[in-house]
């Protein structure tokens, strides 16, 4: 039995409500009345509410801030919001704010009362079935019954489903997180709009969630990312229950930094299937496949004279699916073996280069010279030098002078650091002399440039 609540300020639409909707039916019991919403809230104190009906324009409370407060009060309460106006934006704004449905109280009639209470209804089985928390969705009790997602597949974009869905009368989604709406769907007119609203979308795809398995909003773009197809608008994922035995493929991110960055794929077929299979069946986040190829076309851009690559510094924007990634991937991977080509080195010595440009980057400081990062690589100094410059298009020297510049700006903004301590960590001895090289680069002294920059990055 559902106790219920009927919050409005007109008496008599609480007494027509409470005299003539088929509650009984539908184990519905009203347990009190309420003008305002303070009066609501005081009486949810006392009182235990399963159901609360609220109008949305009200004296002394309205129903948005009552929605707002039995939200923070009395999160497991549902709510269905009662409006004299069908106003799609209102009605929107009430169900973003936790409304499960909404009631037009001048388009109440004996035929649709029944039909509203058992869509209400529903939509209360549907939620304590497949309960939803924060990001999380929660093990469901059927593996026949599907939790249906509605999932906008480029999350760049900020679209809202929620009026258009509305229009074609779904009225009960949740938003999950990250682009991800809930849609409790009740019956099989629902799930083909549903399936026509996707089909006729560039935007959304549908996901059909079977399984007793915890799944999260994270799970869901990471399954997302990797079963995309292009034209594909309905995908079925089935969630088993975790073994204790499962053991995951990486051990971390270890394994796959440890291929990625051995760079041995990029002329090897052996080296890039590795690779393609890693990826495929550990599925990383597509977050940090993206953060592997940003570093990797900063470290490649450098090989390339007329910057090919250029138009992959900020791709990662577009990578919203492996389909995509790969496909990147592979106009790259053909792009630098192609430049490899004109090289008189071989394969390996190329990647030996683009190894120390990596390794450089990583380091933390960078008082280091040629002659330590040759011997890290295993390679005489006089060879090494004479490679890089013909592969990076100018001398070690100067691509350290560019690296250790770019590193002092960021220690200049994100620390607190003196002049002189980010002059050592960044291969200076001399602060003056240091001081003198940031302004020939940067075009002001350093202390000039942390003031230009403060507050742009929180100080660490």
């Amino acid at each position: 039995m559902l106790n219920t609540l009927i919050v409005d300020d007109e008496k008599l639409v609480r007494k027509g409500l409470i005299s003539t909707m088929p509650w009984s039916k539908y184990d519905i019991r009203i347990v009190g009345e309420a003008g305002n919403g303070r009066a609501a809230l005081d009486f949810m104190q006392q009182h235990k509410v399963d159901l609360l009906f609220v109008d949305l324009t009200m004296p002394t409370m309205s129903g948005f801030e009552l929605m707002h407060e039995v939200r923070a009060q009395h999160p497991n309460t549902w709510i269905v919001v009662l409006t004299c106006h069908q106003d799609f934006e209102y009605i929107q704004e009430a169900m973003r704010a936790g409304a499960i449905d909404y009631i037009v109280k001048t388009q109440l009639e004996k035929e649709s009362m029944d039909n509203m209470l058992a869509r209400i209804v529903q939509r209360i089985r549907f939620d304590e079935t497949n309960k939803v928390a924060g990001t999380g969705i929660s093990k469901t009790k059927t593996e026949d019954k599907p939790i249906y997602l509605l999932a906008l597949m480029f999350t760049t974009k900020q679209l809202d489903p929620v009026p258009d869905l509305m229009k074609a009368g779904i009225f009960s989604v949740t938003l999950l997180g990250g682009q991800i709406w809930s849609i409790a769907c009740t019956d099989d007119e629902i799930e083909s709009s549903l399936r026509r609203y996707a089909a006729q979308s560039n935007d959304y795809v549908l996901v059909k969630v079977y399984g007793k398995r915890e799944l999260s909003v994270e799970s869901i773009r990471t399954y997302l990312f990797y079963e995309y197809e292009p034209n594909r608008k309905v995908y079925e994922l089935t969630m088993m229950p975790a073994k204790s035995t499962d053991k995951p493929i990486l051990d971390q991110p270890k394994l796959l930094d440890e291929v990625w960055f051995s760079f041995r794929w990029l002329y090897e077929e052996e080296g890039w299937q590795r690779l393609i299979a890693l990826i495929e069946q550990s599925k990383p986040d597509n977050r940090y496949l993206s953060e592997l190829l940003r570093i990797s076309v900063r470290l490649w851009r450098e090989m390339f004279r007329s910057g090919e690559l250029d138009t992959y510094a900020s791709i990662s924007e577009s990578l919203v699916s492996w389909y995509v990634f790969k496909q990147i991937l592979i106009e790259i991977r053909c792009a630098i073996q192609k430049r490899m080509k004109g090289f008189v080195y071989s394969d390996e010595i190329i990647v030996t280069v683009l190894k120390a440009l990596y390794y450089m980057l990583q380091l933390d400081d960078l008082r280091v010279n040629r002659d330590m990062v040759a011997a890290t690589f295993n390679i005489s100094s006089g060879y090494f030098s004479e490679c890089f410059k013909t592969i990076i298009g100018r001398s070690f020297g100067e691509y350290m002078k560019e690296l250790q510049i770019e590193k002092a700006k960021g220690l200049l903004v994100e620390t607190k650091y003196p002049i002189y301590r980010i002059a050592e960590r960044t291969g200076y001895k001399d602060e003056k002399y240091f001081s003198k090289i940031f302004r020939e680069r940067a075009g002001m002294n350093p202390a000039e440039y942390r003031k230009a920059n403060e507050g742009s990055i929180e100080i660490k």
